[in-house]
């Protein structure tokens, strides 16, 4: 467990340290002039006006959030400056908000301004207006239409500058979560489907699938939030998936508890995890059939992550008091905790929190995607204890295979191997052979020279046998002098051949060493030779013509002494 605690806290320090390169090192210069419009607004709302406005700061005079039907119009005083790019674009974000943008009283971009009567859903992300390149002097204009209630005040402070300018600057605010979201996705994915396939092998895998839907679910919640597909696909698409994988992620962490504690079908946990998880769907369901639009479930989805955050912690200090020594386990709750309690910062300080953009929040950009890193650092610890443990039970059960279907002393298949073969061919239409084989003089041998002698003598004729009849069939030893060959399909010349080549093969063993008698009696017979054509009466065969072998090669030494 030591190496697991130096292994993580490596972790925590390299992710560190790839945070501190991306806000250190990396930095974006513009090619063209940039010019932020925070300062100097005049604001309409409500009939009242306010002037020389900071727009980061409205809800210090407006309050801290819009309700539907509300409208704030935004009116630069000072004409706009040049700043000589090729293609002047204009960007601000807003939160659930159709607008106009006007250029000296004319309109040159407006959307969504039928969500005001039809009710439509408008997403939170940024809106990207093109500028005509004799924008200079002229004065902007900005009318927005709040279109829920509960819309958050400020608005992102307008950038005016040179599309790629815009498009490097986006994405390198968001850098860290950005490759953050898009490494968890693919790692996800590629870990999702490993898991799947040792899920069919092995069983104790499906916690390594939760955790890999669990790590999809934080990658696309990092690059859905901190709208790294802005340039890809439209707001309303990108909050709505926001939110999918945000209320997805409660369920799956009631799943993982659940899992790792075992726990009975009708225990808390898993009526809790049942619970969230029809909410979440409900919540779906009801945006997609337009009724109630998904960003409104975020405070009874705040509730539900409260609760699994505390969950968590209960079950992490009953795992401590219980001093469980289940590795897996303990690694996986460590990692999970620390993605909650990331998570249940950034529901307080959203609570608090008056600011659209989630760039601006320390939290959310760089503690979230660091703890889910370290997530995934834990799956990887985990899923190293995992195998280490897959890999000796599969060597264990090597060697137990090894020993009930394979001979000790010749390494041949043993009787329950060649039990396994007959049946397969008494289910088979094939005229397979049988070659029954029966050492002669073993009992002499072990008498007279001993039983090592003997065990050489079985082994040296194994050797033979194999070295014979291995590229065309298979060959057994089914007793202790007693050896079988089974061909699936061979022709009578041919074996007659490797018969001959095997007795010219044990007459060399006889000269490399004399004081024993390499011989051996055998028979063999078709299943076409055979009236039943069964594996037993082959079998029957085979064996009286190696015992007529071996009277009749007795009789000849007989005759011989």
């Amino acid at each position: 467990m030591r190496k697991h605690i130096t292994f993580a806290l490596s972790s925590i320090f390299f992710i560190a340290l790839i945070s501190f390169v991306f806000t250190t090192f990396l930095k974006v210069v513009p090619w063209y002039p940039q010019f932020k419009l925070q300062k100097g607004w005049v604001i309409t709302y409500k009939n009242q006006q306010y002037l020389n406005t900071d727009i980061s700061n409205l809800s210090d005079q407006l309050g801290l959030t819009f309700s539907r039907g509300d409208k704030i119009t935004l009116t630069r005083p000072s004409p706009l400056t040049k700043n000589n790019a090729p293609f002047p674009y204009l960007v601000f974000k807003t939160q659930h908000c159709a607008y106009e943008v006007f250029l000296d009283g004319y309109t040159i971009a407006k959307e969504n301004l039928d969500a005001r009567t039809d009710g439509s859903f408008i997403g939170t992300g940024y809106n990207i207006i093109p500028l005509k390149r004799d924008f200079e002097g002229k004065k902007l204009s900005i009318d927005l239409y709040v279109v829920e209630n509960d819309t958050k005040i400020n608005i992102i402070t307008p950038l005016l500058g040179n599309y790629d300018d815009i498009y490097r600057f986006l994405l390198y605010t968001a850098a860290y979560p950005l490759l953050t979201g898009m490494f968890l996705i693919v790692f996800g994915h590629i870990f999702l489907l490993i898991s799947l396939v040792l899920y069919m092998r092995s069983s104790g895998v499906f916690t390594q699938i939760i955790c890999s839907l669990i790590v999809i679910l934080l990658g696309l919640w990092l690059l859905t939030t901190f709208d790294c597909t802005t340039f890809l696909i439209t707001k309303e698409m990108t909050t709505f998936l926001s939110y999918i994988s945000l209320y997805l992620l409660v369920p799956c962490i009631y799943l993982l508890i659940y899992n790792l504690h075992k726990q009975n079908v009708y225990s808390v946990i898993a009526v809790l995890g049942f619970a969230t998880l029809a909410f979440s769907i409900l919540f779906i369901v009801l945006h997609l059939l337009n009724k109630v639009h998904i960003h409104h479930f975020l405070m009874p989805y705040y509730i539900l992550s409260t609760l699994s955050f505390l969950a968590l912690i209960m079950y992490n200090i009953k795992d401590l008091r219980s001093k469980t020594r289940n590795p897996s386990t303990q690694i996986i709750m460590f990692g999970i905790t620390f993605v909650s309690l990331s998570f249940m910062l950034l529901v307080f300080f959203d609570m608090l929190n008056k600011n659209v953009d989630c760039r601006d929040s320390f939290i959310m950009r760089f503690l979230i995607p660091s703890a889910a890193l370290f997530f995934v650092v834990t799956q990887l610890l985990n899923h190293f204890v995992f195998m280490t443990k897959f890999y000796a039970q599969r060597k264990e059960y090597a060697s137990l295979t090894q020993l009930a279907y394979e001979d000790a002393l010749t390494r041949l298949p043993n009787r329950a191997s060649c039990d396994m073969k007959l049946n397969d061919l008494e289910r088979s239409d094939l005229d397979y052979c049988i070659v029954s084989l029966d050492l002669n003089g073993l009992k002499q041998v072990n008498d007279n020279d001993g039983h090592p002698a003997g065990d050489k003598l079985i082994k040296s004729f194994a050797d033979a046998l194999s070295k014979v009849f291995s590229r065309k069939g298979d060959c057994f030893r089914t007793g202790g002098d007693e050896f079988l060959a089974i061909f699936d399909s061979i022709r009578r010349e041919e074996l007659d051949a490797l018969l001959k080549k095997l007795d010219d093969l044990l007459l060399e063993l006889d000269k490399e060493d004399p004081d024993v008698n390499h011989s051996v009696s055998y028979g063999y017979a078709f299943r076409s030779e055979t009236e039943e054509q069964d594996v037993h009466s082959v079998f029957m065969l085979a064996d009286k013509k190696m015992y007529d072998a071996k009277r009749k090669h007795y009789a000849e030494i007989g005759k011989t002494r």
